[in-house]
């Protein structure tokens, strides 16, 4: 048996279900999204819809169904010191008004989905995988799926789109090169009991045994990422809970008392890393398939929906219209030539962004504090500024 669609895209996460949503949002473009696991919304990661997020978001017609599945508006940042106190408070809102949204990500996942498949082109396959990539004339045609029963099919698509991961399957059968280099830091992921103080804000709490960054996720719990030393791993790894919350309540007193929710706690092992190509044989790859960040600049959500927007704004029209394999290869140039810079400069931004977090010790303790309550002077917030800009809002195009 064989099924025809213009777009197969592997993966259907957070990169895989964005790029389907902006492919048939606006265009007559049938897609067929596959995804290994049993259906969206079963893993915990970033939870941040940065203005640039909510900007695509708003241009697909989907910004409203994000509010509807309870995204709360996280108006400003604040940034607290263990001894100094309060340090910074800054704005998060874009330039152009575009919202900064926190939803957990399974909810993302979810409400990505529904909005593809709320456009009538788009179709999500659970518990389905790529078997192989059907080739011929060196340019990939297709692939051989398998879904959980082990039933295999045919799939013949006139692009292939890999948003499987950074261990991604069809990065693999295209031999496209990646490398990956760890990092000696991890984060554990918790949720937590919402203290009565806690206002509506990205909250950093500063400490030499490293930061405790939490966002609201509701009215009754907040999202907690704790940054995690290599003396510190045994416990974050395979200690109790217990033990686990008083390292935390230490370095972020605001959360003192309170109850952990224990579901989805997990310890998070860094690395980065970036492929040498985005397309090969008239395939494409997007998000942690071709780039994996550092997470303390909170960029990996946002790149993946950033590398599927700018995908589709160069494919969906040409994919619409059945022009020519020469004319979707250069559609595919384009979208490479764009999107590797950008990312090249953020996978750099962010590793530096995480070294100056990591930095232990009284010492970089010290660096941090100066560093952000000069934040609050008006050289500072003009830097601030600037910063946001670039990490976070991205110019409108």
């Amino acid at each position: 048996m064989a099924a025809d669609f213009e777009v197969l895209i592997v993966g259907g996460g957070v990169g895989g279900a964005a790029l389907a949503l902006a492919l048939a949002h606006a265009h007559p473009v049938r897609v067929l999204v596959i995804e290994r696991r049993p259906g969206p919304g079963n893993i915990n990661r970033g939870d941040s819809l940065l203005p640039a997020v909510t900007r695509h978001l708003k241009s697909w017609g989907a910004l409203d169904r994000f509010r509807a599945a309870g995204a709360n508006p996280v108006s400003k940042m604040q940034v607290f010191h263990h001894q100094a106190g309060r340090l910074l408070e800054a704005p998060l809102v874009g330039p152009d008004g575009s919202p900064y949204l926190v939803l957990p990500h399974p909810e993302i996942e979810r409400t990505l989905a529904d909005a593809a498949r709320a456009t009538g082109r788009v179709e999500f396959r659970f518990k389905t995988s790529l078997r192989t990539l059907l080739q011929s004339d060196g340019r990939v045609r297709g692939a051989r799926i398998v879904d959980g029963n082990g039933v295999e099919e045919t799939v013949n698509a006139r692009l292939v789109v890999g948003a499987d991961g950074a261990s991604s399957a069809v990065r693999e059968q295209l031999d496209v090169p990646f490398l990956s280099v760890p990092y000696d830091t991890g984060y554990y992921i918790i949720e937590l009991e919402r203290p009565a103080a806690y206002e509506d804000a990205m909250r950093l709490d500063l400490h030499p045994d490293g930061a405790v960054m939490t966002m609201p996720q509701t009215r009754a719990t907040v999202g907690a990422a704790v940054l995690v030393h290599p003396a510190q791993r045994a416990l974050f790894q395979s200690g109790s809970t217990e033990a686990k919350l008083e390292a935390i309540w230490s370095r972020a007193p605001i959360l003192e008392g309170m109850a952990a929710i224990p579901r989805g706690a997990h310890l998070y092992r860094l690395h980065r890393g970036h492929a040498t190509r985005y397309v090969a044989r008239g395939a494409a790859l997007i998000g942690d398939a071709v780039h994996v960040t550092n997470p303390t600049a909170g960029q990996g959500m946002t790149m993946a929906i950033e590398d599927g927007a700018a995908l589709a704004q160069k494919l969906a029209p040409l994919l619409a219209t059945a022009e020519s394999e020469a004319r979707l290869d250069r559609g595919l140039a384009e979208y490479e030539q764009e999107r590797r810079p950008v990312n090249r400069e953020l996978v750099r931004w962010s590793h530096w962004m995480g070294r100056f977090f990591s930095e232990g010790g009284e010492l970089g303790d010290e660096i941090r504090r100066r560093l952000f309550a000069f934040g609050m002077t008006p050289i500072g917030k003009a830097i601030h500024r600037t910063v946001w800009n670039r990490v976070a809002t991205r110019k409108a195009s």
